[in-house]
């Protein structure tokens, strides 16, 4: 499909006015960047530390190399469009951001921890207070023994979102992840049609999330965001362009793999490849 035909599609499928319009902004401004962004090169060098921005985006390819061949062409897609499939959010991209500049080595550790959720009794605080924390891979031995030290005596722990989906420290089943420049003027044009920024009335976004959730789950937990219903998420209108990948992050397998990193260079070529450690391996 092209331009003229996801247009159409808009104005077919979506009733809400305010909707309508919000969609076709983003659709404008996809094919706006892809015709006018050029990619700037770093001048990062091989083993270098990589510290990425604030605003930078991040995500995920469940099947590796395979997928990244299709976002390569594609840029990062919404399924609603290109095949029908339901999710919690419709007509968009699930990505995460940065909310401050950070090492990549150190968002890592970050995001590979667990959240965790615990009950404690103490003087200063109300009886049983609640404390949710994300606690980042290498700190977790820390504070398991300090929760020996207090009355806890209740915790539940799960993954972050990211650690599910992303190379991290917890997990190897996903290999490559896409690591969006998201902080020039191009960028910021997509940027203002996130759906879970409460900017935009629930309202006007209701037809872009599943009707089983909007009332139940979104509505109630878009204003109140905590370390579940993550302020580190984006579900960004339409699609993301490729132009704007600007590194790929590889697990160990495809660290060791030359050919594997060249062919990433070859679907790629401007973008830089920096491994679990935070370095650029490839660039």
């Amino acid at each position: 499909m092209d331009k003229s035909e996801y247009l159409k599609l808009a104005k077919c499928r979506l009733h809400n006015k305010n909707s309508k319009k919000l969609l076709i902004n983003q659709i404008n401004n996809f094919y706006y960047i892809l015709e006018n962004y050029k990619p700037k090169k770093h001048k990062y060098k091989v083993w270098d530390l990589v510290k990425l921005k604030k605003w930078t985006l991040l995500h995920w390819t469940w099947k590796n190399i395979e997928w990244l061949e299709g976002i390569s062409k594609r840029g990062l897609v919404t399924w609603q469009f290109e095949w029908w499939r339901e999710g919690k959010y419709l007509y968009t991209v699930g990505v995460r951001y940065l909310k401050g500049d950070v090492l990549l080595k150190d968002y890592i550790n970050f995001y590979s921890g667990w959240c965790i959720t615990y009950f404690f009794w103490s003087k200063k605080d109300k009886p049983w207070t609640i404390h949710k924390k994300v606690i980042p891979f290498y700190e977790m031995s820390d504070f398991l023994l300090w929760l020996r030290k207090i009355w806890a005596n209740t915790w539940t722990m799960e993954q972050t979102k990211e650690s599910r989906f992303m190379p991290s420290l917890a997990q190897d089943f996903v290999q490559i992840w896409i690591i969006i420049n998201w902080t020039n003027k191009y960028a910021k044009l997509l940027k203002q049609w996130d759906i879970l920024d409460t900017k935009i009335s629930c309202k006007d976004v209701k037809e872009f999330v599943h009707s089983d959730i909007y009332d139940s789950f979104f509505v109630p937990n878009r204003d109140n965001k905590d370390i579940y219903f993550t302020d580190r998420e984006l579900a960004i209108l339409f699609w993301i362009p490729a132009v704007l990948i600007e590194w790929i992050l590889v697990w160990r397998n495809y660290e060791k793999n030359k050919k594997m990193l060249e062919k990433i260079k070859e679907l790629l070529p401007n973008v830089y490849i920096c491994n679990l450690d935070g370095k650029v391996v490839m660039k």
